[in-house]
């Protein structure tokens, strides 16, 4: 269910794309009505459908080799290689198109599949550059073999129940039809490794738009191959037409969505059972050609060969299965690690680390809100004295006793962290906080005095806080640095730590606060 949420959350765009999709719509329905009132086959149609998919390609090859400009490394290279992708299939479109008003098409294959067969080399080179530029190579390879064994096996079965007749009624030779039979298989290896590209890295509209337009493309060579083999053959205006229009319509939709905004990339699930389609679809193919193949075929050899290929299935079960086992204790280990990362283990507040990331992410916000930030700096009073006097446990107590209690003083979108020894630091975000107001909780969450064995100790502790505009430090910082952040967050630090030193070397109650 996540999955499925995700997926719809990442469709909820702006208006934009919304206006786009309809435009899309309303240009493939204005097709359609258009070829109703000339008639399917007639020369104005013809043309209307040739220069319609040849243009709608080439504009998907132009916005995205114009939006490619934005993009750096392997993102600018894998749109610049599906752009030259759709201008391929653009190309071989308008050499299509002249054939079929000229009328000279007389095979299943002519030269316009030359840069069609580009088209689907391209195509899947660029979801695999994409994968391997994420540092996901592995993936891509194992999304190709699965595309492949899914467009083999699914091949396979309509082979055995209805190709096989078809091309030896279809008036052309096997060679012809290999070219044309291709493009289906290479579209599930396209749609395959688009899908793992967005089941791992996570969902975006852009993504999104892709599977949607590798979905259509799938479906339309498809139709086209049942046309070619159908007993009036391909016919101009059809249904593949449609989907080929709706595909780069698609493509040149999602080139101009801005590529961040996806979901976080989603490890590899331990219970993923992805594994299972590509075995449940090679087992009835299998089935069926060996139904097929049992009355032609030396009974014995196939019965040793269906072994072989189920014991192979079998042991790549075992095989997924420690794998998977392998995966759960490395998810187990590595979210152990991410809790040591970034909490103290002492007293289970966030460690500094990630203090200053949390205390980033305020600064990087307000820079755009305008809303300041609170920080405050607690360092525990004679600290050592407990330590010394009454032990490290009974210190060790202390500073779980007093993290409990600042804990106790923060919403939970504001951070408590232990910054070092008997320091503490808290990062406020609330708009209608101050310094003093903060200052004053925090110390009446320390008047309580805590039990330590038999003794009552007294926290005291010099707190200092100060509430800044991180936009008025920025523009307090020498020169203009590429990212002010980390050098804000400095300054902010530095501010709140020189306020409660002020306090530690007073004679004052050991408290100080800009107010």
């Amino acid at each position: 269910m996540d999955r499925w949420k995700r997926w719809r959350d990442a469709l909820r765009a702006p208006g934009r794309l919304g206006a786009h999709l309809g435009v899309l719509a309303a240009a493939v329905l204005v097709i359609g009505l258009v070829q109703l009132l000339v008639g399917r086959g007639s020369a104005p149609a013809l043309l209307l459908f040739g220069a319609s998919e040849a243009v709608t390609a080439l504009i998907a090859a132009a916005s995205l080799a114009w939006t490619a400009r934005t993009q750096r490394g392997w993102s600018r290279s894998s749109r610049l290689l599906l752009a030259a992708a759709c201008g391929s299939w653009g190309a071989g479109q308008v050499v299509f198109a002249v054939q079929d008003v000229l009328d000279v098409i007389d095979a299943a294959t002519t030269w316009a599949d030359v840069p069609f067969v580009g088209f689907s080399l391209l195509s899947v080179s660029a979801v695999l550059l994409h994968l391997w530029g994420r540092g996901r190579s592995h993936l891509g390879v194992g999304a190709v073999l699965d595309g492949l064994l899914l467009g083999t096996a699914l091949l396979t079965a309509v082979w055995v129940l209805w190709l096989s007749g078809a091309v030896a009624a279809a008036p052309y030779s096997s060679g012809d039809l290999a070219v044309p039979l291709l493009y289906p298989v290479v579209d599930v290896v396209f749609l395959t490794v688009t899908l793992v590209q967005l089941v791992r890295l996570g969902t975006s509209r852009v993504g999104l738009l892709c599977l949607a337009a590798a979905t259509a493309m799938a479906v339309a060579d498809a139709v086209y191959v049942f046309d070619v083999l159908g007993p009036d053959g391909f016919r101009t205006g059809g249904l593949a037409d449609f989907g080929w229009l709706l595909a780069f319509g698609l493509f040149a939709v999602g080139a101009h969505e801005a590529p961040n905004g996806s979901t976080p990339p989603r490890a590899p699930s331990p219970g993923s059972w992805g594994w299972v389609v590509p075995c449940a679809v090679m087992t009835p193919a299998t089935a069926l050609a060996a139904v097929r193949l049992w009355e032609r075929t030396d009974r014995f050899v196939l019965i040793t060969l269906l072994a072989m290929v189920l014991l192979v299935v079998l042991r790549q079960v075992i095989a997924l299965d420690d794998h998977r086992r392998l995966l759960a204790v490395a998810e187990q280990q590595r979210g152990q690690l991410d809790v040591l990362a970034h909490v103290d283990p002492l007293t289970g507040l966030e460690n500094r680390r990630r203090f200053l990331e949390r205390t980033g992410e305020a600064v990087r916000r307000s820079l755009g809100t305008g809303v300041p930030v609170v920080v405050a700096f607690v360092d525990l009073d004679r600290f050592k004295a407990v330590n010394d006097t009454l032990g490290h446990a009974a210190g060790d107590e202390l500073l779980r006793e007093v993290a409990a209690r600042l804990l106790g003083c923060v919403r939970e979108a504001d951070c408590a962290a232990r910054w070092g020894g008997d320091e503490f630091a808290v990062l406020v975000t609330d708009p209608g906080a101050d310094a003093g107001a903060v200052t004053d909780r925090l110390r009446a969450a320390l008047v309580a005095p805590v039990r330590l064995g038999g003794d009552l100790v007294r926290a005291t502790a010099s707190i200092g806080a100060v509430r800044e505009d991180p936009r008025q430090l920025l523009a307090d910082l020498p020169g203009a640095p590429v990212d002010p952040v980390p050098a804000i967050v400095e300054a902010l630090l530095a501010a709140a730590d020189a306020r409660m030193y002020v306090v530690k070397h007073s004679r004052r109650d050991p408290v100080a606060a800009d107010r």
